[in-house]
């Protein structure tokens, strides 16, 4: 029934829904919390009391909100590259929904890892032997094999010199890995086309570390004269495609031949384990632009001091229910560089920034968070002779979820004595989630007569006959009234919550609608109103005058809110025709027009003075 306002307004071309917009900064620093507020097209007591609102962020953390705003903490893209973030909002009752993309740009000028690099998740030296080299495998470069190494544009072969390949070309007596007998670089002469130099699928990534991408290069162009070979890295998602650039990064010629290692930070999204990593050509030009790479690296960079929900395995998400304790740890991943290291653990706060959590002052401690929202926490060390002499953790980020069900009220209707039917769709809504689980509900009705599925988020209920139907002069029969408790639960986390579900069972009057009244005082005929429509409870009433101005709104719920008295701004309306129109919230077919008794839900009355 939520979209059969909309429906019916714009089938008689009355306004529609504005746009739903989400405003807010769109370019923003990392590590800031930011309000964003959601500008719905379509609002009013109705939604404000019923809708309910769910919030989606993706690159950061959703601290707060409500159904009008939220407030979020943007995670640090952790490189010169921009890290791409989206706010999603909808509701339920006008079945609205708002995007808003966000760039969170880069803040950090540094290409390579500053903490402790790890053990490469791919390292690719291309092998070593006899020239030439074999093919790549299928799929891990767009360009052509071929064995000489006076390769054309679009073509790579693999190598351990370059030695007469090509006369303009620096002669490369070997390969970049140190100690490699006969190793191979990979030779392109890339094009014009924005080809794949190389392309590889890393799993088993820990989204608690960034990553440093980097390969070690070299400009084949000995002379200068030639265009330089422009590149840039990419790391996509496997499902769902791009998620972040280095930007173009370009190979200078030189006058000796160097290798040179260029390469980019990146913070994986959260729940994100496996991503395609790609090397693409950047440059329009197959004049030139002639490379060679070798030593791919993908390696995670640990930070200082690393830090965790489980000692010695890095877990960097907790989930608990309404409340909850969290154990931290922490350990170093190499040499400790203070002589008489201090420790502090740190909560984010939302308005201050980091703050001392007071007494967690070891390298294992413990916080207990009293209250349901989205907490982070990390670990800061000092040389205790001079505190400005710090480092700090990855991040560990508690997420305090809960589940609300918001209670409702039904209207059913035994339309002329028959059965009342209709379904109760459960309201709910895991607040503080973490958008990396995927969630999966169940749902338990109490009592479970009259229901279909007492495990169904969306039973139907089907009531008896309420008996014959009143005669529309006679009085109201009173609703029949059930009540039932819904519990919902989160299967993944376990979190659940409960509310009361009220079903009024109505058994209305038809609605009589006049033709003509004479709002003249004489307490005869002095108002004009749909009869017993209140036993529909949620219809509206609407008049307009013969421009198609709306001059009386109402939603009731009693006889007299549905009547008009003939004036428009506490101004006696001229005589004439006017034209009414009825959202019947049930029983379309219940509604007589006396002047024509077609059951239309619109007509015309007579005013008269």
């Amino acid at each position: 029934m939520k979209h059969l306002p909309i429906l019916l307004s714009c089938m008689l071309s009355l306004p529609c829904l504005a746009d739903t917009t989400i405003s807010g900064p769109i370019r923003v620093l990392p590590l800031q919390a930011e309000t964003y507020q959601v500008n719905w097209g379509l609002w009013g007591d109705d939604a404000e009391r019923n809708a309910t609102v769910t919030w989606t962020v993706q690159n950061g953390l959703l601290f707060s909100y409500d159904k009008h705003s939220a407030t979020v903490h943007w995670y640090d893209p952790s490189g010169p590259q921009s890290l791409q973030g989206s706010i999603d909002v909808s509701e339920d009752y006008y079945w609205q929904t708002a995007s808003l993309n966000v760039e969170v740009v880069g803040a950090s000028s540094s290409e390579f890892c500053e903490g402790v690099l790890g053990p490469a998740a791919i390292a690719v030296d291309f092998g070593s032997g006899d020239n030439p080299g074999a093919p790549l495998p299928a799929g891990a470069t767009t360009y052509t094999y071929n064995p000489n190494c006076a390769i054309s544009p679009s073509q790579y072969t693999r190598r351990s010199h370059s030695i007469d390949c090509r006369a303009p070309w620096h002669s490369i007596v070997e390969d970049h890995t140190p100690g490699d007998r006969n190793g191979y670089f990979l030779m392109v002469d890339a094009d014009s086309q924005p080809g794949e130099l190389y392309r590889t699928t890393v799993n088993g990534l820990t989204p608690a570390f960034k990553y440093e991408f980097s390969v070690w290069v070299g400009n084949l162009d000995r002379n200068s004269l030639y265009e330089p070979p422009r590149v840039r890295f990419e790391i996509r998602h496997v499902a769902s495609g791009f998620m972040a650039t280095s930007g173009d990064i370009i190979i200078p010629p030189s006058a000796s031949f160097q290798w040179q290692k260029i390469g980019f930070m990146f913070e994986l999204p959260p729940g994100v384990t496996s991503a395609d990593v790609v090397m693409v050509n950047r440059n329009q030009n197959d004049l030139g632009n002639d490379l060679v790479l070798d030593d791919i690296s993908f390696a995670p960079c640990y930070p200082p001091i690393i830090a965790s929900f489980q000692n010695g395995v890095v877990v960097d998400r907790k989930h608990s229910c309404n409340s909850g304790a969290a154990d931290l740890h922490a350990w170093w991943p190499s040499t400790i560089p203070f002589t008489r290291p201090a420790y502090q653990w740190q909560r984010l706060n939302r308005d201050d920034g980091w703050l001392n959590i007071p007494g967690a002052t070891a390298l294992h401690s413990s916080y207990t968070e009293p209250s349901p929202g989205i907490y982070q926490y990390r670990l800061m060390s000092y040389e205790t002779s001079n505190p400005a002499q710090s480092v700090v953790s990855n991040p560990l980020t508690h997420f305090v979820q809960r589940l609300t069900v918001t209670p409702r009220a039904f209207n059913v209707y035994a339309c002329n004595g028959g059965v009342a039917s209709d379904t109760l769709p459960a309201f709910f809504q895991l607040e503080y989630s973490d958008p990396s689980v995927p969630k999966s509900y169940s749902a338990q009705w109490s009592p479970t007569t009259y229901l279909s599925d007492p495990n169904s988020i969306s039973p139907s209920i089907v009531l008896p006959s309420a008996g014959p139907s009143p005669a529309p002069n006679g009085p109201p029969a009173p609703p029949n009234n059930y009540t039932y408790t819904v519990t919902i639960a989160d299967t993944v986390s376990t979190c659940s919550g409960s509310a009361p579900y009220t079903v009024a069972q109505h058994n209305p009057r038809k609605v009589a609608v006049p033709n003509a009244f004479t709002p003249d005082g004489d307490q005869l005929n002095d108002l004009f109103r749909p009869l017993n429509l209140q036993d529909y409870p949620g219809s509206r009433f609407f008049i307009y005058n013969r421009w198609g101005q709306l001059i009386f709104e109402s939603n009731g719920p009693a006889l007299l809110n549905y009547s008009w008295n003939g004036k428009f701004h506490d101004i006696d309306q001229a005589a004439g025709t006017y034209v009414w129109r009825v959202e019947i919230s049930a029983c379309p077919g219940n509604i007589i027009n006396s002047s024509t008794g077609d059951n239309s839900p619109s007509g015309t009355v007579n005013l008269i003075r």
